[in-house]
């Protein structure tokens, strides 16, 4: 039988801990990057990805591991599981992941699977800071939908997983608040809100030289809500209201 083992073996915790939370192809690199250029330390990441001209700024060992959480609860990135299980030895290496950054400074981490995977990281760093990010559900599932030109998921599988994801940030956000921002706001208003996230997050706000997100990373630009199947509709309201 599959159990969550309790915490065992103690460690020194970072004192500041910040997580993007959010969807795939939802700004989550974006906001990464941008508390990034805040004085938030990303550890080792990655700067450049074919689907990603400034990269996903993911830590790989921590994408790594989520997948194989999930993989080990009978689910994936792309199909979340029922119920979330993980063992001694993820949390070790969760442990491990930890303890390579400094406790003497802000640090973080962004993978859109971690809001598959929460309770596990909460179970090692406690009540740690979020700032979440979403998008229109039907610019995700576009932005799913094609890989090298060619189709790999149905715009239907795009919004089942946008769904899955979002509420869950809507939950997140409903046990405790956290700043959340909107990748479907024009730029001005999302770097007044972004700057008002970091001073929130105790972080360096942003001049406009140090602009991570422009208007080019965004692809898509959907205003007419009708057209949102009704349940994605509903969660994305939701959002739109938490970050109003």
């Amino acid at each position: 039988m599959r159990t969550n083992p309790p915490q065992t073996q103690s460690h020194t915790l970072p004192s500041h801990v910040i997580c993007v939370l959010g969807m795939h192809r939802s700004g989550t690199s974006c906001l990464a990057g941008s508390l990034q250029q805040g004085g938030l330390n990303l550890g080792k990441h990655h700067t450049w990805n074919k689907y990603n001209r400034k990269g996903n700024r993911e830590n790989q060992d921590i994408v790594d591991l989520n997948d194989e959480i999930l993989a080990y609860s009978g689910g994936a990135w792309d199909m979340p599981p029922v119920k979330l299980s993980w063992t001694a030895e993820h949390l070790q290496r969760a442990r491990d992941v930890i303890d390579s950054f400094p406790c003497d400074e802000p640090w973080g981490f962004k993978d859109p699977r971690v809001l598959l995977t929460l309770p596990m990281w909460r179970e090692l760093l406690g009540d740690f800071a979020r700032v979440g990010i979403f998008r229109h559900p039907l610019a995700v599932a576009d932005s799913l939908s094609f890989r090298a030109g060619r189709r790999v998921l149905t715009e239907q599988q795009g919004l089942d997983i946008w769904y899955q994801y979002n509420r869950r940030l809507v939950a997140e956000y409903k046990r405790s608040p956290f700043p959340m921002l909107c990748f479907d706001w024009e730029e001005e208003k999302f770097h007044r809100r972004l700057n008002a996230a970091h001073s929130e997050l105790g972080l360096k706000l942003l001049e406009d030289s140090d602009r991570f997100y422009n208007a080019e990373l965004k692809n898509y630009n959907f205003e007419d809500l009708s057209i949102i199947p009704r349940k994605q509709r509903q969660i994305y309201k939701k959002l739109c209201d938490i970050a109003a």
